[in-house]
C-alpha cells in the first residue's frame, strides 16, 4: 500500500509538472502572440505616420514654391507701375515734353490705380486668411451690383474690343454686401475680358435654381483653361503657367478673392472651361438671402 500511494504520488506530481509546463508553454506561446500582434500593430502606426509626414511635407514643400513664385510675380508686377510712375514723373520734372504733361499724368495715374489694386488685393487676401474680414450687409438689388461692376471694366473691355452682355431678367433683391460682392463680379468679369480674344464677347445672366438658389453665370469666349489647372486657378499664390498668363497682367489672385468672397455670403463658386471656347463662372446665392424687395 505504501508503494502504491508513492506512485500514485508520483504520478499527481508529474501530472501536476506536465500541467504547470502547458500553462507555461502556453502563456509563452500566448505572450509571444500578444507581442507579435503588438509590434504589427506599431509598424502599421509608424508606416501610416511616415505615410502622413511626408504628404504634409509635400503639401508644405508645394505651398512653399506657389508663395515664393507669387511673391516674384507680385514682386513684377508692382515694378512696372512703379517703373511708369517714377519715369513719367522724373520727365515732368524735368520740364521737358511741356506739351505732354497731360498724357504724362494720365498714365501716372493709371499706373498708381493699378499698384492701388494689387496692393488692396493682397490686404483683402490677407485679412481673409487672418479671419478678419467681415461683411457689411444690407438688401440690395443684385442686378445693380453687377451692372456697377461692368461699368467698372467698360474702359478694360473697349480696349480690347470685347462686349460684355448682361441678360435681362428679374431684379432680385438680396441680403449681401454690396461692395464686396460688386469685387466678386469685377474680379470675374476682369479674368473674362483679360483672356478673351479681341472682339470676344462675355455674358451674365441670372436664374433661379430648382432648390431656390440665385445662380449668376458669367460665360466668355476666351482661351479657357486646362482641365488639369481648373482647381488651381482657384486657389490663392497660384497661376496657370503658360504664355498666356505671361502676356496679361494679374498676380492670380481674382478667382481666389472671388470664391471666398461667395463663401462669406455662404455661396459657392465653380469653373467650367474648354480649351479654345471659353470659361463660365457659376456664383450661387443661397435661398436664405433672397429678399422679394429691398423692405421684404
Amino acid at each position: 500500500m505504501h508503494q502504491l500511494g508513492e506512485i500514485i504520488g508520483t504520478m499527481q506530481r508529474s501530472e501536476n509538472s506536465l500541467l504547470d509546463d502547458y500553462c507555461l508553454q502556453l502563456g509563452s506561446l500566448l505572450d509571444r502572440r500578444h507581442t507579435e500582434r503588438a509590434l504589427t500593430a506599431a509598424r502599421q502606426n509608424a508606416e501610416r505616420a511616415t505615410r502622413l509626414a511626408e504628404e504634409a511635407l509635400l503639401q508644405a514643400q508645394a505651398a512653399d514654391r506657389a508663395k515664393t513664385n507669387f511673391l516674384a510675380n507680385v514682386t513684377h508686377e508692382l515694378r512696372t507701375p512703379l517703373n511708369a510712375i517714377i519715369g513719367f514723373s522724373e520727365i515732368i520734372q524735368s520740364g521737358t515734353g511741356a506739351d505732354d504733361h497731360a498724357a504724362y499724368g494720365k498714365y501716372i495715374h493709371e499706373a498708381g490705380t493699378r499698384l492701388l489694386s494689387i496692393v488692396n488685393d493682397v490686404l483683402v487676401l490677407a485679412r481673409i486668411e487672418a479671419g478678419k474680414l467681415e461683411l457689411d450687409e444690407q438688401v440690395a438689388s443684385l442686378d445693380e451690383v453687377i451692372r456697377a461692376a461692368i461699368r467698372s471694366l467698360a474702359a478694360e473691355a473697349e480696349s480690347k474690343a470685347v462686349t460684355i452682355e448682361h441678360a435681362p431678367g428679374t431684379d432680385y433683391f438680396v441680403l449681401l454686401d454690396p461692395s464686396k460682392m460688386k469685387q466678386v463680379f469685377v474680379h470675374l468679369l476682369s479674368n473674362a475680358v483679360k483672356f478673351n480674344r479681341d472682339g470676344g464677347n462675355v455674358f451674365v445672366s441670372s436664374t433661379l435654381r430648382p432648390g431656390g438658389d440665385l445662380v449668376v453665370s458669367v460665360r466668355d469666349t476666351g482661351c479657357g483653361i486646362p482641365e488639369e489647372y481648373i482647381e488651381k486657378v482657384l486657389e490663392p499664390f497660384s497661376q496657370v503657367e503658360d504664355h498666356l498668363t505671361r502676356e496679361n497682367e494679374g498676380v492670380g489672385l481674382g478667382l481666389p478673392l472671388a470664391r471666398a468672397m461667395t463663401v462669406m455670403h455662404g455661396g459657392k463658386l465653380t469653373l467650367s472651361s474648354t480649351l479654345g471656347v471659353g470659361t463660365v463662372v457659376e456664383i450661387s446665392i443661397p435661398v436664405v438671402r433672397l429678399r422679394i424687395t429691398p423692405a421684404g
